[in-house]
């Protein structure tokens, strides 16, 4: 068994609440669109048809991370919020001269993409050098499978009295074998000696496995492996203490899949096509339509399209077999109806078809009356933004978005690009070209760049994830100057830690405050201000704009940053709202105590979303309270929404946007013209 303790602060820290995850919404990573190419996931992002890019969301939405946090509803234990003690006016060793990890190189560098795959013709786009990197399977031996099951790792705050507490535990948890083809069912038992039901959380799970409760305080997980899953996986399962939610076991279960003697044992599976909702296009635009086409068994299969539009060209993606990209551009007003049909390779009598509609609408459907949101802000001295969908060159309306984005907005964040688990999925692999193309995008629309985010608790790579506490620090510190220094020119504002704080306001036990503490968020400000002495410094959250324990937190932890000397700016405010918000004085309130504290004030990440018969004139309402209380606040620095069609919100379900999903205007487009327009 291996123990994990969690350091105990000095006696003036912040008394830790071991309280769940909240799962409040949190910026991006969702499921907006299902027709993504497979470098594209948006933060929160992954699209269902693509090859995934993170092990999570897209984007910094809790909502969508895989594993999650426990089944448990055991999260009432009360907290008092006390200012974090923060090391003062700490001095960093340099970097070391021989890099923990390798600097990126050549072999990382971005290339130029070639043939009729975008839709961009105002810059060259840049693609990665060679496919998606994934360092979560396939490291495995046979021998790491027979030398037998990997030790119990426990997690033990400091203050349970394991003499009166004991431990949760798994019974009979082994590894496991099976052939391709067969169904495994693994039942996870947790079990606690004091007599209550622990909770228990997955993580990697296999895909195409399920979880299932079996209502009987157990789960299981339920999988049958095909040719494609032949060598050893590892799947990871915790169990949280009934009463104490951090006081936990995990265990990591290997299961290797074998071939049977007779592989066509293995039943064979319909081949299928990705999703790719509806669209609506602009005449004249170029299209890029990215169809892939898979098979569970591992072959490829045939793709065929009955009717496609005149003048198509139909090319292999670059790196991808299972993907094939359609490009056209419309000349007339009119509904596509594409027809698509896979064909297994090993049995032509299997197949499976599938229709894309796309809607082409004339120029003049997407004139928009009055000045230019970015327009009205400029000469407020306001930067007014979005984040931009990753990818979004590669979508079949790349085109469309491109524009309206450029003519509506002077300020652009990166939704995902900039994520570790993307951008360093392996150690001395970098995947620039994603947030290149963005930065390239933002110089031809005149848009400044806010870059999100350098450290976060999730989306990170597994093998940061599995790194040993004491190199933790330096990991952290040489990303942050790797993606600054490459940076440092095209990007002036940054997310440097990204929702360190718990729903209570007591600080997250994460990956980074596990090896450091809290003074992880004043190591990796410094790092930022080493890196790049000129950039604007920014700490981001989500639910801290209004009254509450964690808008406390935050009030507390940028007292005791400040009283620290780290180099903070300003803070984000997530405000992922509802339209019957109105909680207004209290986020003036909030504000004002930033600026009182000698913070920025930027609103990072504003959507707001119509729920349970809610209007678009209530959520008209909020987007323009809020741009007031900022054009109020002389600290707001900038108005910045989470994206701006419902196409790709995170939240699209909600229609949250100021764009509906045909790119027309919603009322709360004119509130804000409105509003800007005014004294």
């Amino acid at each position: 068994m291996i123990t994990v303790g969690y350091k105990r602060l000095p006696p003036l820290a912040l008394l830790f609440a071991l309280a769940l995850v909240s799962g409040c919404s949190s910026s991006s990573n969702s499921n907006p669109s299902n027709d993504a190419p497979p470098s594209g996931t948006d933060t929160g992002n992954v699209p269902d048809d693509a090859t995934p890019d993170t092990d999570n969301d897209t984007g910094d939405n809790p909502d969508t991370t895989t594993g999650g946090e426990p089944d448990t509803d055991n999260t009432d234990t009360p907290t008092v919020v006390v200012s974090p003690e923060i090391t003062p006016d700490r001095v960093l060793e340099p970097l070391p001269s021989q890099p923990l990890t390798p600097a990126p190189g050549a072999d990382s560098e971005p290339v130029r993409s070639t043939g009729p795959v975008t839709t961009v013709s105002e810059f060259f786009v840049v693609r990665n050098p060679d496919r998606d990197l994934d360092d979560d399977f396939g490291v495995l031996t046979d021998a790491d499978f027979e030398a037998g099951p990997l030790p119990a790792v426990t997690y033990i705050p400091d203050d349970v009295d394991t003499s009166t507490n004991s431990l949760p535990y798994f019974e009979n948890l082994n590894d496991v074998e099976v052939f391709a083809g067969e169904e495994l069912n693994l039942v996870l038992r947790p079990l606690d000696a004091d007599g209550g039901i622990p909770g228990l959380f997955p993580y990697a799970i296999p895909p195409g496995a399920r979880y299932v409760d079996n209502l009987n305080g157990t789960r299981s997980l339920i999988w049958q492996p095909l040719q494609p899953d032949v060598g050893i996986r590892e799947f990871t399962i915790t169990a949280t203490d009934p009463v104490e939610p951090y006081y936990r076991t995990e265990r990591t279960v290997r299961i290797r899949v074998k071939m049977p003697s007779d592989p066509q044992s293995i039943v064979n599976r319909s081949p299928s096509i990705n999703e790719i909702k509806p669209h609506t296009l602009r005449v004249n635009d170029p299209v890029t339509l990215y169809i892939k086409v898979t098979d569970p068994n591992g072959t490829i299969p045939t793709l065929e399209i009955a009717n496609p539009p005149a003048g198509a060209t139909i090319v292999p993606h670059y790196s991808e077999p299972d993907f094939t990209i359609l490009r056209f551009t419309p000349r007339t007003a009119e509904t596509l109806v594409l027809e698509l049909t896979a064909i297994d390779s090993d049995d032509a009598s299997l197949t499976y078809s599938r229709t894309v509609t796309l809607e082409v609408l004339e120029e003049d459907d997407f004139i928009r009356p009055g000045s230019r949101l970015r327009d009205l802000a400029a000469s407020r001295d306001l930067l007014f933004g979005y984040a931009a969908l990753q990818g979004f060159y590669e979508r079949p309306d790349g085109a469309l978005y491109a524009d309206i984005a450029a003519e509506e907005f002077n300020f652009v964040t990166t939704e995902n690009s900039l994520k570790w688990d993307l951008l360093n999925p392996l150690p001395g692999k970098y995947r620039w070209a994603q947030a290149d193309n963005l930065i390239q995008l933002a110089k031809v629309s005149r848009q400044a760049v806010h870059g999100h985010t350098l450290v976060w608790y999730t989306q990170l790579p597994g093998w940061i994830k599995r790194s040993e506490l004491a190199d933790r620090e330096t990991h952290m510190r040489e990303f942050i100057d790797r993606v600054l220094t490459r940076y440092a020119d095209d990007v002036p504002i940054w997310d440097v830690v990204n929702e360190a704080l718990e729903a209570d306001g007591t600080l997250r036990h994460s990956t980074w405050y596990e090896a450091m503490g809290g003074d992880f968020i004043d190591i990796a400000f410094r790092q930022a201000r080493l890196s790049a002495p000129d950039a604007t410094l920014l700490y981001n959250d989500y639910d801290v704009s209004f009254a509450g324990p964690k808008s406390d937190g935050l009030i507390a932890l940028m007292t005791s940053l400040k009283d620290a000397g780290t180099p903070v700016d300003g803070v984000g405010f997530q405000m992922h709202l509802d339209a019957d918000f109105d909680r207004f004085d209290e986020v003036a309130a909030t504000f004002q105590k930033m600026a009182d504290l000698d913070l920025d004030i930027y609103i990072t990440e504003l959507d707001v979303s119509i729920r349970n018969g809610m209007t678009e004139a209530q959520q008209a309402v909020v987007y323009e309270e809020v741009l007031s209380l900022c054009l109020e606040q002389a600290r707001c620095k900038a108005y910045q929404i989470w994206g701006f069609t419902d196409m790709y919100s995170w939240r699209d379900e909600f229609n949250p946007l100021i764009f509906d999903r045909r790119y027309q205007t919603k009322p709360a487009y004119a509130a804000l013209q409105r509003r800007l327009s005014e004294n």
